[in-house]
């Protein structure tokens, strides 16, 4: 027997699609949900977006299929936040929910007792990961980020979980795969919790084209194929994505002027120079060289960077 589904206090009858804003935790946001309770019983999958607010082909992806997607077509049932950082999506900001203050998708699994920010990643656990059988997490390129498609697996979990985040993984058109050890994120938290979930990264420098997302849009409909929310036939990518098994993520340690001497996707030696802080006078504040050979897989491409924003990405 088929019954209703309710999360955020929207509730979807068998067979039925409902849309709406839903809470974000104790912040006082609220933030617009799609619930699709499909015609058959089956796996409940959750695809967020906009965690961070200005990455906009995952946040058109979500809300364009929520709009498409029917109960009729859903095997399960289907939940779609579109976006989750609706607060930094009106004011065009990177990373930082001005609300909460806190780049969210840092703090989870959060705490109850925490700070705003910590409760609401908590709160994000509680009503949605815990609660479904899936999580998609749609990322790309924030408005000085520039990057290729590449998707994110879980590596800390129960075997059985990582397996099934790889397997679907696998079902991706992208450039790598990165098998993550951290702990924080929404999609690591939800791997940690039990729940197979991963991340994935499409799109550059704020912007968003019909290509991008489209392209994003397939690779969705697949994966929900793959886990059987869709009828139709699971296709492979075209090309496989490559592994990186070794990846170093780079913070600024200085706040000033970047200067990359490097591009996106770039093949570089161990040893070389991938960029200089200066300071306004144009003095060295940092050199940042790299310890192995490896390809640069993300870049910060704005001038300006602060002390702790993500640099540079590279791996092999």
């Amino acid at each position: 027997m088929k019954y209703d589904m309710t999360y955020g206090g929207l509730t979807a009858a068998p067979c039925t699609k409902i849309q709406g804003f839903v809470p974000l935790g104790p912040s006082g946001e609220t933030i617009p949900a799609t619930l699709i309770n499909g015609a058959v019983e089956g796996r409940t999958v959750l695809i967020s977006s906009g965690i961070h607010g200005s990455e906009y082909p995952g946040i058109l992806t979500a809300m364009e299929l929520a709009r498409e997607l029917t109960p009729e077509q859903i095997n399960g049932q289907l939940i779609l936040l579109h976006p989750v950082n609706t607060a930094a999506f009106y004011e065009r900001r990177s990373y930082i929910n001005p609300v909460v203050g806190e780049n969210l998708n840092r703090l989870y699994p959060g705490s109850p007792n925490g700070s705003m920010a910590e409760q609401v990643a908590w709160y994000m656990g509680e009503e949605y990961h815990k609660r479904v059988d899936f999580v998609i997490d749609l990322h790309g390129g924030d408005i000085h980020e520039a990057l290729l498609p590449y998707v994110y697996v879980p590596g800390i979990g129960d075997p059985e979980v990582l397996r099934t985040s790889m397997e679907a993984a696998l079902l991706l058109n992208a450039c790598y795969l990165v098998r993550s050890s951290s702990t924080t994120g929404f999609y690591n938290s939800c791997a940690i919790g039990g729940t197979p979930a991963l991340l994935v990264e499409r799109g550059s420098r704020g912007q968003w084209s019909r290509e991008e997302v489209d392209a994003y849009k397939k690779d969705v409909r697949n994966l929900l194929i793959h886990l059987g929310l869709l009828e139709g036939t699971v296709t492979q990518p075209a090309k496989k994505a490559r592994m990186l098994t070794n990846v170093v993520y780079l913070d600024a340690n200085a706040s000033g002027c970047w200067l990359p001497d490097v591009a996106l996707d770039d093949h570089v030696k161990k040893g070389q120079r991938l960029g200089v802080i200066t300071d306004f006078f144009g003095n060295v504040l940092e050199e940042i060289y790299a310890d192995f050979d490896s390809i640069i897989v993300y870049l910060a491409v704005s001038l300006g960077i602060q002390k702790g924003d993500p640099l540079i990405t590279y791996g092999i």
